[in-house]
């Protein structure tokens, strides 16, 4: 016979495990936060390529990838970018923490200016896995950006922005884009760990770090060029 004390621990222990990487609000599974009012689906698979075979130096314990969350938006709205733009309170969040409750207010703000239409989250997953998540375009709304954090790290995450999925009047069918690894700019660190001084001038970047601590120089592996994952994108 189950010990009903026995049973009842393995629930809550189980719920822990699986809330543990973004559970910053109550959309941690794998539904759009905001429908949007596309009529046009498209399916995200978030590959997670990164393996201690490929990139042997300075892998951690328990390496996994937070949700992916994103948007889809007009020309108009700016979610992320390299090089010119510091990275927000929310991209700063998620890239050190995995949580995305700033980052998502800071998309709810852009809905709000009509620059924004549905705001997703998928679930996070360890690696190698996958994520995957539907969402819904308009001819109006027809670009897509969004990030996850790796982890553990600093404040290293990867993501894709201003994807048009509308080109030249006619929707794409299938679309493939390997991920570079990203610094914000919001913390200094090295090697995968998430015990690191804030620091940085916020300045999202490639990654390029001393080969004693990772295999990385502009984002992906320095010997091979192999990348840490890829998302594909195929209409429905």
């Amino acid at each position: 016979m189950n010990n009903p004390l026995t049973s009842w621990f393995t629930l809550i222990t189980t719920a822990l495990l699986l809330s543990a990487c973004g559970s910053d609000n109550n959309n941690s599974n794998s539904e759009p936060l905001s429908s949007g009012s596309g009529d046009v689906r498209y399916q995200i698979r978030f590959e997670h390529n990164w393996d201690k075979a490929r990139f042997a130096t300075g892998f951690p314990a328990n390496p996994h990838f937070s949700p992916l969350v994103g948007a889809t938006h007009n020309q108009q709205a700016v979610i992320w970018r390299p090089q010119d733009q510091p990275a927000t309170a929310g991209l700063e969040q998620v890239a050190e923490t995995g949580k995305t409750s700033t980052f998502t207010a800071e998309l709810n703000q852009l809905k709000q200016q009509g620059y924004v239409d549905a705001i997703f989250k998928s679930t996070g997953g360890v690696s190698p896995g996958e994520q995957n998540i539907t969402v819904a375009l308009s001819e109006q709304f027809p670009l897509l950006s969004a990030i996850s954090m790796i982890a553990p790290s600093p404040d290293w995450f990867v993501g894709i922005r201003d994807v048009n999925l509308y080109v030249d009047g006619t929707w794409l069918e299938r679309l493939e884009l390997d991920l570079r690894l990203y610094d914000a700019g919001t913390e200094s660190g090295e090697a995968f760990s998430i015990d690191n001084p804030a620091g940085g001038d916020r300045i999202i970047s490639l990654l390029s770090t001393t080969a004693q601590h990772t295999d990385f120089i502009n984002g992906v592996h320095r010997d091979s060029g192999l990348f840490v994952g890829r998302i594909v994108i195929e209409r429905q």
